[in-house]
């Protein structure tokens, strides 16, 4: 940095380290909330969508004893034990390779997130925990089958897209039902998916605001020294050489800025990770990574933009209108 004139007193070598430093702090501070914004709305999809993949299906299959149409019959694992229907005549059931088969045809369906085999035997001692007691003492045959617990990817959560999913599952003729939760879907439905869509958009809103401060920052300093610049052109001067100073110090307060902006955002992340470790998730440490590195570099290029494009409009400004 070039040394600073002789005949510049101390009182304004003080007002110029203050406004350097007040336009760090405040790019700092500027960044610092656009960083935070995208780190709820990266972290606030992410946990929606988390929410979502936990809703499970379970997959019911048919006995593997044929019995009689007019037979009554209990089918499942604890969550649905209490269900009574009745079997159709000679309809095979399933035994545990069956159903791996099947599971094994399911997760290649694109809508299926992840899957899980249940045994015959896992439901079995399920079902008995439940009931309280060994059922099977009074039963000739044990009508608890094997089952497949399914999660769906988020977009396939809808109202729409769920009843595709079924329709798609029960073609398969060893399948006897598909028991999920009407009430989570309809909660994710109605209202996990706006809630998302208002994160974003309240998140995108202020960013704006934000971006509209640093510029407008940058623009004010800019505007102070638009005689000199008008000077610098009278006496040939080129508009690289006149900009040049003004991006290399946007670059200087760029660069510092988004610096003190890591740093705090980095702190609340971690803070947030403490407090709320199932909405901060540190796993993909990735993610975290590309969110401090873009909110650096963001700082760097979005404040050497607005100090070229404001040179620039004051290199080209009619020289009637420097006074207004």
């Amino acid at each position: 940095m070039s040394k600073k004139p002789e005949s510049i007193d101390k009182i304004t070598r003080a007002r110029l380290a203050f406004s350097a430093f007040g336009s760090v702090v405040s790019i700092a501070l500027t960044m610092f909330f656009v960083g935070l914004l995208a780190v709820l709305a990266v972290f606030s999809t992410r946990f929606i969508h988390n929410l979502s993949s936990n809703f499970e299906l379970e997959v019911l299959f048919f006995s593997p004893t044929t019995v009689q149409d007019s037979t009554l019959y209990v089918q499942g694992t604890a969550d649905s034990l209490a269900q009574v229907g009745r079997v159709p005549l000679m309809k095979r059931g399933v035994n545990d390779a069956d159903v791996r088969n099947y599971e094994l045809q399911l997760k290649s369906q694109p809508f299926v997130a992840t899957s899980r085999f249940s045994s015959q035997a896992q439901n079995t001692a399920a079902a008995k925990e439940a009931v309280g007691n060994n059922y099977e003492e009074v039963l000739d045959n044990n009508p608890i089958t094997a089952s497949i617990f399914l999660t769906l990817k988020p977009e396939y959560t809808s109202q729409d897209s769920l009843k595709k999913v079924l329709a798609k599952i029960k073609e398969n003729e060893q399948v006897q039902d598909v028991v999920y939760s009407q009430e989570i879907a309809e909660y994710i439905q109605l209202n996990l998916n706006k809630l998302q869509w208002v994160i974003l958009g309240v998140c995108a809103m202020f960013m704006l605001i934000s971006l509209l401060l640093i510029g407008n920052n940058i623009r004010l300093n800019i505007y102070a020294k638009r005689f000199n610049i008008k000077s610098m052109l009278l006496i040939g001067a080129t508009r690289s050489f006149v900009r040049r100073p003004f991006v290399l110090k946007g670059f200087w307060q760029g660069m510092w800025g988004g610096f003190i902006a890591v740093i705090l955002l980095g702190l609340v992340m971690y803070a947030g990770y403490v407090q709320f470790p199932e909405f901060i998730d540190f796993s993909n440490q990735l993610l975290v990574v590309l969110l401090l590195s873009g909110d650096f570099m963001f700082s760097i290029l979005f404040t050497m933009l607005c100090a070229w494009i404001c040179a620039n409009r004051y290199i080209k400004i009619n020289p009637d209108s420097l006074y207004l």
